[in-house]
């Protein structure tokens, strides 16, 4: 039998609430439950609820997503505050996604533009 020993670990990946679509961790925002309210956090304790977009957010609040997520009944007056958080979230993960090199530009060559 043979073995690889690859030692790196792959990025983990998360299901966005919203589309159900599976995502690395870094592209997606957790927000979190506790007993203060709904919050984003990727370290505060509690359940998580991953979403890729701020229209992934609405159509999980419609679809009650948080609710199955969160394994409690979430009242939609109760995620309103959540919804600005979010908004700040998604412009900062935005902004470093925007920060990181194209694959297969070098640094110091400009970006190929269209037309």
């Amino acid at each position: 039998m043979v073995t690889t020993s690859d030692t790196r670990a792959a990025a983990p990946l998360r299901t966005c609430i919203g589309c159900r679509q599976q995502r690395p961790q870094s592209n997606l925002v957790r927000c979190v439950v506790g007993p203060h309210g709904a919050t984003v956090s990727r370290t505060a304790a509690g359940r998580g609820a991953w979403l890729c977009s701020s229209t992934c957010f609405h159509t999980a609040g419609r679809r009650k997503a948080f609710d199955r997520a969160w394994k409690q009944s979430v009242h939609p007056d109760a995620l309103q505050p959540l919804e600005h958080a979010l908004r700040i979230a998604f412009d900062d993960l935005i902004i470093n996604m925007e920060e990181l090199p194209t694959v297969g530009v070098a640094n110091d060559e400009p970006a190929a533009t269209k037309g």
